[in-house]
């Protein structure tokens, strides 16, 4: 690995830190508003849906329509489930098994 990509990551991980230390600190023997702390639940399923609809529905910048089903069938199951459970982690291992066999017998 570079020199320089080693520090970016580095660099990152201490912005990161940072960032959500000195809001833990500042905030932590205060108790939240309650319309802060029902729009704090939702962010976890809002980054998932930022980070995983692209790559749901495009490869190499363009909408891929035959793979375009098994990985549907994944991603929906998977919001669905991180929506109705919040266990993120149960609804993307959900998700993938969804994925693979509608991938098996959707191609």
């Amino acid at each position: 690995m570079r020199i320089e990509v080693a520090l970016i990551i580095l660099g990152m991980a201490a912005v990161t830190y940072v960032t959500r230390a000195g809001f833990t600190v500042t905030l932590r023997d205060r108790p939240l508003p309650g319309p802060i702390e029902r729009w704090l639940r939702h962010v976890p399923l809002a980054i998932l849906a930022a980070l995983a609809i692209p790559g749901l529905l495009f490869t190499g910048g363009a909408v891929d329509l035959p793979g375009l089903a098994p990985r549907l069938v994944g991603g929906v199951l998977t919001f669905w489930l991180a929506r109705r459970t919040r266990n993120l982690f149960a609804a993307v291992a959900a998700g993938v098994l969804a994925y693979l066999g509608a991938l098996r017998l959707l191609t």
